[in-house]
């Protein structure tokens, strides 16, 4: 009993208020817990600061872990950009957006200039004048007309010269002469030419050979050499006896022969 009274007071003693005095001022002499004060930074995490409080955490968790790998800290930072360097690639991006608009526009008129084929210069018209028109309307109204010449006279078409030609061999030929005054045989004629006849750009050349006669025709500027006017059935257009004689009458070639009698010949 005596010892259960002894551990009893021995309890008691250790409860008392100066034994939890001596305590806390042994504990406040190490490193126990100890009380914050206000205005130490203590803050309780709520659902209004719960992002700042993950934003904070997430800092510290980054500078204890660069703490323990500064390599990683080191590869992880790039050149340092001051404001003068901004400035420089700023002005350099504006320098080649500016080439690249220039060159573009180059390009681009270089392409339609070349497509369209227009230019700046005013289209120039010519006009004639009012004697000039004149003789273009005579020349045209002469070429769709007819004429007739003797063997030694000429018809003309287009400015240019025509006429029957007597080679040094006693041969004839159809010559041109050009307007600008170059002189060029077309074509030999087998027979004795009667007359130089022109029906528009068509030229007609009646002949005799031996006891007939017949026509010989030549297109002018046309694809091909001269030949013979045929009639309807595909024959050769012409006669007997000796021609003396022709003329035209709209489309009909009338040739006269040596007893008088006329042959008309169609020309279409």
């Amino acid at each position: 009993m005596a010892n259960e009274k002894g551990r009893h007071a021995a309890h008691a003693a250790g409860t008392s208020p100066k034994a939890k005095v001596s305590r806390r001022a042994a504990a406040g002499e190490g490193e126990g817990i100890s009380t914050i004060r206000s205005g130490q930074g203590a803050r309780v995490t709520t659902r209004k600061n719960a992002a700042e409080a993950a934003d904070r955490a997430r800092r510290n968790a980054e500078k204890r872990y660069f703490k323990r790998h500064p390599e990683a800290k080191a590869s992880d930072v790039g050149p340092e950009r001051s404001g003068k360097n901004v400035v420089l690639l700023v002005i350099a991006s504006i320098l080649v957006l500016a080439i690249v608009f220039v060159i573009g526009s180059c390009v681009t008129g270089l392409v339609f200039s070349s497509n369209d084929g227009s230019s700046d210069q005013p289209e120039q018209t010519l006009k004639l004048t009012e004697q000039e028109q004149q003789l273009v309307d005579q020349q045209l109204s002469h070429d769709v007309g007819q004429e007739r010449a003797d063997v030694g006279g000429s018809v003309s078409f287009g400015g240019d010269s025509y006429a029957l030609s007597q080679q040094d061999d006693g041969t004839w030929a159809l010559a041109c002469t050009s307007s600008s005054g170059s002189s060029s045989t077309l074509f030999l004629i087998e027979g004795t030419p009667v007359a130089l006849l022109r029906s528009s750009d068509t030229l007609l050349i009646p002949e005799n050979r031996g006891e007939a006669w017949d026509v010989v025709c030549y297109v002018i500027d046309g694809h091909s050499g001269a030949g013979y006017v045929t009639t309807a059935d595909g024959s050769l257009a012409g006669g007997a006896g000796e021609a003396v004689g022709a003329e035209l009458d709209g489309t009909t070639l009338r040739v006269t022969d040596a007893d008088g009698a006329t042959h008309d010949v169609s020309l279409v």
